[in-house]
């Protein structure tokens, strides 16, 4: 999503926002979320975002041009970028990504400015899993409506893992069965596809273990040669 930030630079399409979503409250979401906020109160909080509230207002002219992220005069977030066709990020991380572009953003050195403007897009936009746990196998005895009257974790297997109707939060089953589903679709038709078409990894990774050969094909023509 980084190397696809910084490919589209000046150049990308636009998400428009079904709803204008208003900076001040977005940031203040965001420093509410940030467990390394804790210990600052409330009071602080609204002024750290309305500091970065006008960060993001004084520079909006500028990642509209570059980044397609628009935010109209009142102080609201309107459109975001497409970084990739056919894909949308997990809009339950806009707050954070606000934060991120008005918090950790070098607007005052133009090459170090787009880099991490293009870090922030790129995080933003990364496939994370869902915010509800993965229902499959043992996971659904987190979905029971009486999770949170249970003494210990160590229950037994047979008590954690019922799936009896009428002891499963159905709605929310269904959500998260929903949520993981569109999720591996992505990865399998929009991603890997989209990786194979536009990733350029650098030499490091082929080291480090972040690429692993799974099979060579010199090596099997060998071996079905000899058969």
């Amino acid at each position: 999503m980084y190397q696809q930030a910084l490919c589209r630079f000046g150049n990308f399409n636009a998400i428009q926002l079904s709803e204008p979503a208003p900076l001040l409250e977005l940031l203040t979401m965001a420093l509410k979320d940030d467990e390394s906020m804790s210990d600052v109160n409330e009071k602080e909080k609204l002024e750290i975002a309305e500091v970065n509230t006008e960060i993001l207002k004084e520079n909006a002219e500028m990642i509209n041009e570059y980044f397609s992220i628009h935010i109209d005069q009142g102080g609201n977030l309107t459109r975001l970028p497409v970084v990739l066709d056919q894909y949308t990020p997990d809009m339950d991380r806009l707050p954070e990504f606000m934060l991120t572009l008005g918090n950790d953003i070098a607007w005052d050195v133009e090459k170090e400015c787009f880099r991490t403007a293009a870090a922030a897009i790129g995080n933003f936009y990364a496939l994370h899993p869902p915010i509800l746990p993965n229902p499959s196998g043992k996971g659904i005895r987190l979905y029971k409506k009486n999770k949170d009257s249970m003494e210990s974790a160590g229950q037994a297997d047979n008590d954690l893992t019922s799936t009896d109707e009428d002891d499963i939060d159905q709605e929310l089953l269904a959500e998260a069965e929903a949520a993981w589903a569109q999720r591996e679709w992505t990865i399998q038709h929009v991603l890997f596809p989209s990786m194979r078409l536009f990733l350029k990894p650098p030499k490091s990774m082929a080291t480090d273990g972040t690429f692993v050969q799974i099979a060579s094909l010199d090596k099997l023509y060998k071996i079905f040669e000899r058969c």
